[in-house]
């Protein structure tokens, strides 16, 4: 089988049996046998993550990260490889990260007398899971003995054949929050015997926006989002608790140092003017995902050999989060992304969408762009 074909192939089988963070057993099993089916020797240094070594000419080592789970979403797409697991579904790529990985592993194998040094391949569980699969990898070893580290992630906003290059940073702070308003309910017919949590908390989403509008420096980037809103019994009842959950997202730790202090100010005034109590639980998540810019221009220069000058892009930085910023605090690296969709097709949904899929001839690509980026940074470095 060429390589093209056998990484579609992979991608097509990793989408059909996803498994969720934590859980990808069968997933580990197989990336295991294909591994072993080209000669190496892998290793499971988690209940579910694998790494394995490609042996070159030299000291240096790269590793090349791929993330292996998938989401709790039902899949709507009607493709011949759709999901065989009801309510999971591989809708953020991590299919074509795999597949993309065991292509370039088998092109590097076959130029590892070429290569400076050596290649350590990462399979990670857990990229969709706070606190994520990165730091139990790290923990036991992934990057033992590892001098650069890159990865790559498919983006449904970007067209196949592009390639986003970032310099610093590329990916924000990923906090989560949880609050509880407990009010003092009643009929819906005497407001004026109790506190309403959804009065509440409907002030109390309001004024969460105007922090990010009217306290934090319009040239810092900052996400304030309400994600779910839960209360009340009946219609005619007044509610005596409501619970809100949401996300922070921001670059600069002063900023989010202070948007954690003025959410527990609206809470405290909200107490004082209305007679509430309330339970807040603020989660730092994934931190700032931030490149080094020597071996993000490494990695461009190899995409370009790839794509071409014209197909290489610098968008601003990403408010999403990601774990392989955790890779990024122990040694120089770089993530960027490559382009799936294509419109003239209808393959043009987001990343985590039900209907989430990518253009397969982005998939060769990618793992030429993965096998030509470690190679120059063995050659450079």
């Amino acid at each position: 089988m060429e390589t093209e074909e056998y990484i579609i192939a992979m991608r097509e089988y990793f989408h059909e049996n996803p498994e969720l963070s934590f859980k990808e057993f069968k997933t580990a099993d197989r990336l295991e046998k294909e591994l072993r089916d080209m000669g190496l020797n892998p290793k499971r240094i988690t209940e579910t993550g694998i790494i394995a070594d490609i042996k070159g000419n030299g000291k240096k080592t790269v590793a090349i990260r791929a993330d292996i789970d998938a989401l709790p979403v039902t899949e709507e797409n009607k493709v011949s490889y759709v999901s065989k697991n009801k309510g999971v579904m591989h809708a953020c790529g991590h299919d074509t990260h795999m597949a993309m990985l065991l292509g370039a592993a088998k092109m590097l194998i076959v130029e590892k007398e070429k290569l400076n040094g050596n290649i350590r391949l990462i399979f990670q569980p857990a990229e969709e899971l706070p606190p994520g699969g990165a730091v139990g990898m790290i923990k036991n070893g992934a990057l033992e003995n590892v001098d650069f580290v890159i990865g790559q992630h498919i983006m449904g906003f970007i067209p196949a054949g592009k390639i986003a290059i970032y310099y610093k940073e590329m990916m924000a702070n990923a906090d989560e929050f949880d609050i509880k308003i407990h009010g003092k309910g009643g009929h819906g017919s005497a407001p004026q015997d109790s506190i309403d949590a959804i009065y509440i908390t409907a002030h109390l989403i309001e004024m969460l926006n105007t922090i990010v509008s009217r306290e934090i420096d319009p040239q810092e980037p900052a996400v304030i989002t309400t994600g779910t809103v839960n209360s009340g019994y009946r219609y005619n009842i007044i509610a005596a608790h409501a619970e809100l959950t949401g996300t922070v997202r921001t670059f600069n730790i002063e900023v989010q140092e202070k948007i954690i202090k003025r959410i527990k100010d609206i809470l405290e005034g909200l107490k004082s003017i209305y007679g509430i109590e309330y339970e807040y639980e603020y989660k730092k998540g994934y931190p700032v995902l931030v490149n080094n810019e020597k071996i993000a221009k490494y990695i461009e220069e190899a995409a370009k050999r790839i794509v071409g000058k014209d197909n290489i892009i610098h968008p601003k930085p990403n408010m999403g989060g990601e774990d392989f910023a955790y890779f990024l605090q122990k040694v120089p690296g770089a993530y960027y992304f490559i382009g799936g969709s294509n419109s003239e097709r209808g393959i043009d949904s987001m990343n985590h969408s039900p209907t989430f899929d990518v253009d397969e001839s982005a998939l060769y690509t990618g793992a030429k762009v993965l096998k030509e980026a470690a190679m120059e940074i063995l050659n450079k470095e």
